[in-house]
């Protein structure tokens, strides 16, 4: 059994703790810094619980707060322009995922001179960057934890990922007051992101046992804790909860991987958000797997308390993707391409696509081919559910 744990040096988590800024910015000697985020963070004055610290720290702090949702290569050039425009010692990143990739790729970019995109792929970053702090404000993308920065090609309709330890963050802050600010569709969106790293990396044929656990416990929290959270964004307990569960699915993901639902979610989520994506396509490639790693399902069937005592294998696991789908309901996600605006005729494009995410695809339990993702893609796009005797 072999294994390679690669996550940031330092996680700071608990209520309260995005205080601890000045002391890290401090104990990396950082003079000068750029805080990257997007504008809604500026406008409701979340940005003033870091720029005000600092500065009254005697730091000069700038401020970017224009990145995208999906952020394209235009956007992530933007960003790099202004990173390598000046002698920063260190990034912060704040907000969601987006942000947060943008500040990773902000980073590495003032220490390595190249094209962005010479640095897709896996390990293609050939010097570690400045100094970087992550603070995320959602509970779901796991990108504080991980070394993917991911960006949207506009024009091919394909996402691509930047795959480098060098872009680990030095410190994650995971403050769950941070995120009673978000609203529900976004608490939505984020938390079912978790879960499907959480779940995906428990298909992962590149699971191991330390992944296992963290996986489990995030997918356990996520079912009690995300209906709460969507219902009463001020309820803490479930605040935290989220903030744990995403925390402990982002480890899992970084360390095992995602595998066919990212797959599938990268040919539309240019123009969908990330989350909704990711969760739409997951009970589907639940069912597409099921026969390939039928006991993972039945151990998510226990961590949704979704699991009958005497019920065969199969029905349990089948019980593991009717909790999802149970779950997407409760808290208003959609369970079809159709509902988000896909069109019929795209699908086809979007199956052959989905083949040549080859880096998630090497995940996945079951070895695709255009047999399986042109009925996939069908099954997605008009939300039809696979009966139980598939599972067998």
């Amino acid at each position: 059994m072999d294994f390679t744990i690669q996550i940031p040096k330092q996680i700071l988590f608990g209520e309260g703790t995005i205080k601890e800024v000045p002391q890290i910015a401090n104990e990396f000697a950082a003079k000068s810094g750029l805080l990257i985020t997007d504008p809604i963070l500026s406008e409701i004055g979340l940005t003033k619980k870091v720029l005000e610290p600092l500065k009254e720290a005697g730091m000069k702090i700038d401020l970017f707060d224009q990145v995208e949702p999906e952020p394209s290569l235009q956007s992530a050039e933007q960003v790099v322009q202004i990173a390598r425009k000046s002698t920063y010692d260190i990034v912060i990143g704040l907000g969601g995922g987006s942000s947060l990739d943008m500040t990773k790729l902000a980073s590495i970019s003032i220490t390595n001179p190249e094209p962005i995109t010479d640095f897709v792929g896996v390990k293609k970053v050939r010097k570690p960057g400045i100094p970087k702090i992550l603070i995320p404000t959602t509970s779901g993308t796991g990108s504080e934890i991980t070394m993917n920065s991911i960006i949207s090609n506009k024009q091919e309709h394909l996402k691509m990922g930047i795959v480098s330890p060098h872009i680990i963050a030095d410190v994650a802050i995971i403050d769950p007051l941070l995120t009673l600010s978000m609203p529900p569709k976004v608490t939505a969106s984020t938390g079912l992101d978790a879960l499907t790293h959480a779940i995906e990396s428990l298909m992962s044929i590149d699971l191991n046992p330390f992944c296992e656990q963290l996986a489990i416990k995030a997918v356990r929290l996520i079912f009690q804790s995300l209906p709460k959270a969507y219902n009463n964004g001020n309820d803490r307990t479930a605040r935290n909860e989220m903030s744990l569960a995403s925390m402990l699915a982002g480890m899992s993901l970084a360390i095992s991987g995602v595998c066919a639902g990212h797959a599938a979610a990268y040919t539309f989520t240019v123009t969908v958000p990330h989350g909704v994506g990711c969760a739409l396509t997951l009970p589907y490639v639940m069912e597409l797997n099921a026969a390939s790693c039928l006991l993972k399902l039945v151990a998510i069937s226990k961590a949704a308390q979704e699991y009958e005592t005497g019920e065969s294998n199969e029905k349990n696991a089948y019980n593991a993707v009717q909790a999802v789908r149970n779950l997407m309901k409760k808290v208003d996600i959609p369970l079809s391409l159709k509902q988000i605006g896909i069109k019929k005729t795209d699908i086809d494009s979007m199956a052959e696509n989905m083949l040549t995410i080859k880096r998630l695809l090497a995940h996945n339990p079951k070895k695709l081919t255009i047999e399986d993702t042109k009925p996939l893609f069908n099954r997605m796009f008009e939300g039809t559910a696979l009966p139980l005797s598939n599972y067998k």
